[in-house]
């Protein structure tokens, strides 16, 4: 009888602990990934694929804007400093160096903006900032934002 019951609390126990993890990703998405993909990665996307290096220098500024606009939900720490790790920062995981590589894709969509459509150098200048863009590590961080060491 009493080793019912114990299963009976274990499976209680189970039972509510999935019920939480079931309620907390949808809160998280909703609330903090959403919004992320929506007004930056998404943006981000947007601006890989355009044609004009007009175009892609608006889509990369709004998203450097989004990004310096968000902040961690329970640090309230911008976006753009700081690490996703308290232990193992590494550049993986460090906010300032992807904030830093997307203002640098901005200023050479700015140098870029200067060039003649259509010479090579424009043509290539374009599908390395392209190229540059796609590789660019989409890092966010919902809890674990904390300042560097």
């Amino acid at each position: 009888m009493e080793k019912k019951s114990k299963l009976k609390k274990i499976f209680s126990l189970v039972n509510i602990l999935i019920v939480i993890a079931i309620l907390i990703y949808p809160t998280y998405y909703i609330c903090w990934k959403y919004p992320l993909e929506r007004d930056v990665w998404g943006v981000l996307d947007r601006a890989q694929i355009s044609a004009e290096s007009e175009e892609m220098y608006k889509l990369v500024n709004e998203a450097i804007i989004n990004l310096e606009n968000k902040k961690s939900l329970f640090s309230g720490l911008p976006q753009t400093k700081g690490n996703c790790a308290l232990i193992f920062q590494k550049p993986v995981n460090n906010l300032e160096m992807q904030y830093t590589a997307l203002v640098n894709i901005r200023t050479r969509l700015e140098r870029t903006n200067t060039f003649d459509k259509s010479s090579v150098e424009y043509q290539s200048a374009i599908d390395d900032i392209r190229g540059t863009i796609r590789e660019v590590p989409y890092i966010d961080c919902w809890i674990w934002h904390f300042n560097e060491r």
